[in-house]
């Protein structure tokens, strides 16, 4: 009789798992339809976001075809890596009109987030190109490592962003993990651990654990950017998972258990959903649009080495929340805020993406 009864529940647990997958995955999919209606055939980006949102959604579209096993978009993959690699970018009042070649810019944030990309590319399809492009852009990225330590945000700015130093110290170990072993005179695990080592030494993780935004050189000492945003929480993770995976040191996995328990306590509401605090309802620009997403990107990272009940709580609060509420059950796209109805453009939407990604991942 127990064995029976044990059996059944065995059974109903099983179907259940199937229900809650196919719903996430179709759930999904209706985001991935709001995000090829902007699709812009002939530039290979999106329309109502800029060019380094364009990194994020390929991203997160990326992962959406690896976690339903969808063969196809690999096509798509190819066609953007043809129209974005090179590409004229008209003159502005500051600049000339020039071309961008290989992702290579004047902000090394922007060109992580297209290394980072098509290192999922790589990962995705095999194809050896995409590695390459990752290693040439990577290659650029370090060249803005500053004498006083950490790595710039922009060129010809004394500014060392939490961001462009987060993505180099995930960019390294990855590129590691992929067999890439030296850039620029130094291995790619020493960038690594150069990285991290001068993030926590120049005091850019405050008092709550949280990362603050950067770091400028003024009259002679260095001044802290005190801002917080949700993806400087959430890209460090990876990286601080490879590193332990690298090296099998305890303490780079706590680190990142403790920068979600921070991003848990200080930057959600209530109810637990994730609140982009600096901006959120009203006051987001363009570029804090995609920064939620980023963060449940990474945590999916973190929960499938290290998982958590917490992070599977949380992940589903806000996929629900996203659906229920911000969708109004999919009846909308989803914009910033995620438990209400919001201005949605392709970066709120590849966003809520990142969080149904996550929750796809729970339920492998």
């Amino acid at each position: 009789m127990k064995k029976s009864i044990l059996f059944v529940l065995l059974f109903l647990g099983m179907h259940l798992l199937s229900y809650c997958q196919e719903t996430t995955e179709e759930r999904s999919k209706v985001l991935t339809q709001y995000l090829a209606h902007w699709y812009n055939e002939e530039t290979g980006l999106w329309e109502t976001t800029s060019w380094w949102n364009g990194a994020n959604i390929l991203t997160a579209l990326i992962n959406n075809a690896k976690l339903t096993n969808d063969p196809d978009f690999k096509n798509r993959i190819a066609d953007i890596f043809l129209k974005t690699k090179q590409f004229e970018v008209e003159a502005t009042g500051e600049k000339e009109a020039w071309v961008c070649q290989n992702y290579i810019n004047d902000f090394y944030d922007d060109e992580g987030w297209w290394a980072l990309a098509w290192l999922d590319a790589w990962e995705y399809t095999g194809e050896q190109r995409y590695l390459e492009m990752a290693t040439i852009i990577f290659e650029d990225i370090t060249t803005g490592w500053s004498d006083k330590g950490g790595l710039y945000w922009k060129k010809g700015l004394d500014y060392r962003g939490a961001i462009s130093n987060g993505l180099a110290l995930t960019l390294a170990t990855r590129l590691h993990l992929e067999g890439t072993q030296t850039v620029n005179g130094k291995t790619t695990l020493l960038w690594a651990t150069t990285i991290w080592d001068w993030m926590i030494d120049s005091g850019l993780l405050n008092e709550n654990g949280n990362i603050q935004d950067g770091i400028r050189f003024i009259n002679g000492q260095d001044a802290i950017t005190e801002n917080v945003y949700t993806y400087n929480q959430g890209v460090v993770l990876t990286g601080l998972v490879n590193l332990y995976k690298i090296t099998g040191k305890d303490h780079y996995l706590k680190s990142a258990h403790s920068i979600v328990q921070a991003t848990l306590d200080h930057m959600t509401n209530s109810d637990f959903v994730l609140v982009e605090k600096r901006c959120e309802p009203d006051q987001c620009g363009p570029d804090a649009k995609q920064f939620k997403g980023i963060f449940m990107r990474h945590l999916m990272y973190l929960n499938a080495h290290s998982p958590r009940n917490s992070y599977w709580e949380f992940v589903l609060r806000n996929t629900t929340a996203l659906w229920d509420k911000a969708m109004e059950n999919g009846t909308k796209a989803p914009g910033v805020v995620w438990d209400q109805p919001s201005e949605a453009n392709a970066a709120t939407v590849s966003s809520a993406l990142d969080a149904f990604n996550a929750a796809l991942s729970l339920q492998e």
